[in-house]
């Protein structure tokens, strides 16, 4: 069995945890995706399909030497992964930037903590306590009547709260509804079993949504053109790096632009040159 975190440790998470539900206004609240949305009030976020065998994410604290102390780091989100993973991950993302401040790669097999560093350990649990709190789990079994757990029933929750099933199977744990025994048996279930069984129960897939965005990239690149500060053509570029086209945002290259004309140049040149 491998080492996980000792219980000054669990204390240590759970209370930021806690700290930063509050500072969030999130106590008493599902997450869920909503947590896109705190990542981005503390990073700079790239959502980009890197491939389902890729990294679910990386965060990079500083581009260079000069830029230690940017007030917001990079973080990149693999969106060729189910949004469930999608979201573990920017959660295990925030404690590093919460916490850390250190550059961070999330491998695929995130979950599976056998041979982790232990901040990794401290991560994942901490994304487990900020997305499923222990009174919003023990809330949504009474409300939905959950008298067994079995495997219908991890889907259901994990499904609720927006977290991958073997997340949801450590929380149950983590929170006294199974025991060490049903929690190795639910985690030897393999990834093609979990998604037969969500089939046979209706559940929905959560599959990947390959989904681009460059932080706001694409807000500034239409300001910036409209504002007649970039060509059409430097518009149609930025935006295609965000899977867009200026038709999405309503623009076409009829927009009046403040830039001079081949003549205007060829006369301020030869303003130049005497």
């Amino acid at each position: 069995m491998h080492k996980g975190l000792d219980e000054l440790e669990i204390n240590e998470v759970k209370k930021q945890a806690q700290e930063k539900l509050g500072v969030c206004r999130k106590i008493n609240d599902i997450i869920g995706t909503q947590i896109f949305s705190i990542l981005g009030r503390y990073a700079r976020v790239i959502y980009y399909p890197l491939g389902k065998n890729a990294p679910w994410g990386f965060t990079r604290i500083s581009g260079s030497r000069d830029d230690a102390s940017l007030e917001k780091p990079f973080v990149a989100i693999n969106t060729s992964i189910p949004t469930s993973c999608q979201v573990f991950a920017a959660a295990h993302e925030l404690y590093h930037i919460w916490y850390e401040r250190k550059p961070d790669m999330l491998p695929g097999d995130l979950l599976d903590e056998e041979n982790k560093e232990i901040n990794e350990k401290k991560a994942n649990r901490f994304a487990a306590e900020f997305l499923v709190d222990d009174i919003m789990l023990a809330q949504e079994v009474q409300l939905y009547k959950i008298t067994e757990i079995n495997t219908k029933a991890i889907l259901y929750l994990s499904e609720l709260f927006s977290v991958p099933y073997k997340a949801m199977v450590k929380r149950l744990f983590e929170t006294g509804y199974i025991g060490i025994n049903e929690r190795e048996r639910f985690l030897a279930e393999t990834d093609e079993a979990v998604e037969i069984y969500k089939k046979k129960y209706a559940l929905p897939i959560g599959e990947a949504d390959n989904r681009i965005s460059v932080d706001n990239l694409a807000e500034l690149s239409a300001n910036a053109y409209e504002a007649g500060l970039i060509t059409f053509e430097k518009l149609e570029y930025l935006l295609d790096i965000c899977g867009l086209q200026p038709a999405d945002l309503g623009l076409n290259n009829t927009t009046v632009s403040t830039f001079p004309s081949d003549e205007e140049l060829d006369k301020i040149m030869e303003e130049e040159d005497c």
